[in-house]
């Protein structure tokens, strides 16, 4: 009978090598890429501008039927220095009081919101919002005051346009305000 049978080939493993070597291979690529994207992102995560837009109309709310409520909504959106200020000017007494014996609701109406600066981690960032500041009273009717640009809506409320800017930084992971300018009002 002829010839003895030649020995069986041995596997070698060289393909679990070669996997392994490509799976390291893209986790050291998704790794890098991940990194500058950290370091560099292509692009600002929306969440600041809405949240710049929701804290300056939270700024500006106040209805005198809610004062408490408005007074906690305001205090909500700020942080810092700040917030302490608010705190000690809407106290009882000044400004809160005034709005109770008129009547007064206040408003800001979101025109739009530019994003000025925004650091490479994006927890602090610099935006204007611009809008109109709108007040409603038993004093507001059917002439803006004397020598301002302001308008009376429909409704009987005065709307101003106003321009503010707003610095932003993140506390707990949430957006507040923790520096405001204004910088144009009518």
């Amino acid at each position: 009978c002829g010839g003895a049978d030649p020995a069986p080939r041995r596997r070698t493993g060289r393909a679990p090598i070669a996997v392994l070597t490509v799976l390291c291979l893209l986790a050291a690529v998704a790794t890098g890429l991940l990194l500058r994207e950290r370091l560099d992102p292509a692009y600002v995560r929306t969440g600041v501008i809405e949240a710049a837009a929701d804290g300056v109309r939270a700024l500006y709310a106040y209805d005198y039927e809610d004062s408490e409520g408005s007074v906690e909504g305001k205090l909500a959106v700020l942080t810092g220095d700040l917030r302490e200020q608010y705190e000690r000017d809407l106290s009882q007494g000044g400004i809160i009081d005034t709005y109770e014996q008129v009547s007064a609701t206040t408003s800001y109406e979101v025109n739009d919101v530019g994003l000025q600066q925004i650091n490479d981690a994006q927890d602090t960032a610099t935006l204007v919002v611009f809008g109109q500041y709108v007040v409603r009273s038993v004093n507001t009717g059917q002439q803006p005051p004397e020598g301002s640009e302001c308008q009376v809506t429909p409704e009987g409320a005065q709307s101003c346009v106003q321009t503010v800017q707003v610095r932003m930084v993140t506390v707990d992971g949430e957006w507040r305000i923790s520096e405001l300018t204004l910088l144009t009002t009518s």
